[in-house]
Order: C-alpha cells, then structure tokens, then sequence
C-alpha cells in the first residue's frame, strides 16, 4: 500500500468512529463537550460542513500552480453550529456526514498521484505556515485527517467522562 492509499484509507476510517455515535444517547449528542464548547452533534456538523466545502471548492481548483482562496471557516462554523442546533436529529447529521465523507473518499481515489502532489498558492502562501510544506492536495487531506482525530479524542474524551 502507498502512502496515498493509507492517507485516503485513515481519512475513510473516521465513519467507523462517526457511525458509532448512533450508539450515543441523543441527549448527550446535544451537550456541549465542555464549558463554552461545541455538543458532538456541532462537531459532526461542523465536520460535514467541512468536508461538504472541501469536497465541492477547494479540490476541483487544487491543480499544479493554481491561487486558492478558501472561505473564512468560523463562517462553515457557524452555519455548521446553527444547523446542528434547529432540531435535527442526531441519526440525520450522521447519515449526511457519512454520505458527504463517502463521496469526498471516491473523488480522492479517483485522483492521482500527480493530482495529490501537484503544489499550489492557498491564501496568498506556497507553504502550509504550520507545517511547512508546500500545499499540495496529499497535505491538505493529511491535515484534514489531523482534525478529524483532534475532534475523535474531544469526543471520547466526553463520552468518558460521562460513563464515569
């Protein structure tokens, strides 16, 4: 296996995680994780909101030489929060986030590998400032797999505080 099946394949592996989360008690899908922070269900959201915008503006325009501008994110953030928070259930925003993650996997494994490396201007930088390579496709889907286990440990972190 070479390193872009294993990336793709850990990015496919977080709706092993998400669809766990169906085992979750609703209400505590609802509870913020923390003090001032996001309910699971947001994090879902916000995760699906991401994916959603990533999958249809980011990739189509991520081609060797291009100048990329993404979108302020706490814009997705907020949409991604209110969305959560309007009555939807909490089966519906996992269904959409394993749908949309489904169709951002197949759009990856139809790349190649000159698709994934070709480098490219984000936000006016050749360099990714945190860490520091060129921004090519493989690191944005790399550092997108980073985000998702930062959202997986929150997660179970609070659902083991609840079991306690």
């Amino acid at each position: 296996m070479n390193r872009i099946e294993e990336l793709v394949n850990e990015f496919a592996a977080c709706n092993d995680w998400v669809k766990e989360l169906t085992e979750v008690p609703e209400e505590e899908l609802f509870q913020p994780i923390r003090k001032g922070k996001w309910s699971i269900a947001e994090i879902i959201s916000h995760m699906t909101y991401c994916d959603r915008y990533v999958l249809e503006e980011t990739i189509p325009q991520m081609k060797q030489d291009a100048n990329l501008t993404t979108v302020d994110f706490e814009v997705i953030n907020s949409k991604a929060s209110a969305y959560a928070m309007i009555g939807v259930k909490a089966v519906q925003l996992v269904a959409e986030k394993l749908q949309i993650r489904n169709e951002l996997v197949t759009v990856l494994r139809e790349k190649t590998e000159q698709d994934f490396f070709a480098t490219f201007i984000l936000n006016g930088e050749e360099k990714d400032p945190y860490s520091g390579y060129p921004h090519t496709l493989f690191n944005y889907i790399a550092a997108f797999a980073w985000h998702d286990n930062h959202h997986k440990q929150q997660i179970d972190r609070f659902l083991l505080e609840k079991s306690k």
